[in-house]
């Protein structure tokens, strides 16, 4: 896995050592996340429910606690003393795919912040979630929280990703990146962003709250069709990458309804409606689908995405 980007590097002297507490410190954005806090010079606590060194290698102080739950949520601000959260909402696995559960869940963490003095609350939603149609259930609890947020008087700002480049390498869900093709639900053009850049841009937010207190943020770092996402793993291989859908268009409709119409949205409307360029004016160094292969750096199977040697 590359570096650090450069963004990153020139917050680490800015506000050292503050206290942040990250909720779902292990999932796939919590762990990123983590990461780039930490690397923005920022004291990082992320919460677990287990006792493994997971978050200890990352140089992150594990908290156990069931983050969903108001009970653990204070104990937790309590232990670590930290002013600052990163809240993230789960409906597919935490929520059990209930959009009532997810903003309970979303509620005792915006509740537990304000009663522990936090002054400053990141919570992630998601690019337009308020313009899909009725049929993109997931979305739902994120809307209601974005407005439970704003009443809640707790100091908040929000971070809105669109499609996430992992997405393009998630065994858990069935689409393993390897070698020589890369799958995605769409072949159309779509709108990414690393989850790593949502933790960037949650620092940048963090160190400039005057900035940001009170304000959302479009997280969107590249652009293109899945033509274009196997050009750049092909650019960064040296090897040729065929672009395949995951599945056919129509077992998406039939079995992914939630999803199918998620996708519809991109497709048909060409949504969301931020753009990489107004990224790029708060973090200029997002990553591209080429820096973001070059980034995660190896294939499901765990085999280094490297060049192929020059032929002899």
């Amino acid at each position: 896995m590359n570096q650090p980007f450069t963004t990153t590097q020139s917050l680490s002297a800015t506000k050292p050592f503050e206290k942040v507490l990250v909720l779902n410190a292990t999932g796939k954005v919590g762990r990123q996340v983590c990461r780039a806090l930490r690397e923005a010079g920022f004291e990082v606590f992320g919460t677990t429910r287990s006792t493994s060194n997971t978050l200890a290698r990352q140089g992150v102080k594990a908290v156990v606690c069931n983050y969903t739950l108001r009970a653990d949520l204070d104990q937790a601000f309590a232990k670590t003393g930290a002013k600052k959260v990163f809240v993230i909402t789960d409906f597919f696995a935490a929520a059990k795919k209930s959009v009532d559960l997810e903003f309970a869940q979303g509620c005792a963490a915006i509740d537990a912040a304000k009663a522990a003095g936090v002054d400053h609350l990141i919570f992630m939603s998601v690019a337009d979630a308020e313009f899909f149609d009725e049929h993109v259930t997931h979305l739902k609890a994120k809307v209601a929280l974005e407005k439970y947020l704003k009443q809640s008087g707790v100091p908040f700002s929000i971070l809105r990703p669109c499609a996430f480049f992992e997405n393009l390498d998630d065994a858990a869900n069935f689409n393993p990146l390897k070698k020589g093709v890369v799958k995605f639900l769409s072949t159309q053009d779509c709108k990414y962003c690393a989850t790593y850049d949502i933790g960037r841009a949650a620092a940048i937010q963090l160190t400039h709250p005057q900035q940001w207190l009170g304000k959302t943020l479009d997280v969107v770092g590249w652009q293109g069709d899945l033509s274009q996402v196997a050009a750049a793993l092909s650019k960064v291989t040296g090897a040729p990458v065929k672009a395949k859908l995951a599945m056919p268009i129509f077992l998406r409709r039939l079995f992914m309804k939630d999803l199918h119409h998620m996708f519809l949205y991109y497709e048909v409307q060409k949504g969301p409606r931020g753009t990489p360029q107004d990224f790029k004016k708060v973090l200029p160094d997002a990553l591209s689908a080429e820096d973001w292969f070059r980034f995660h750096g190896q294939y499901a199977n765990g085999e280094k995405i490297v060049p192929l040697a020059p032929a002899h």
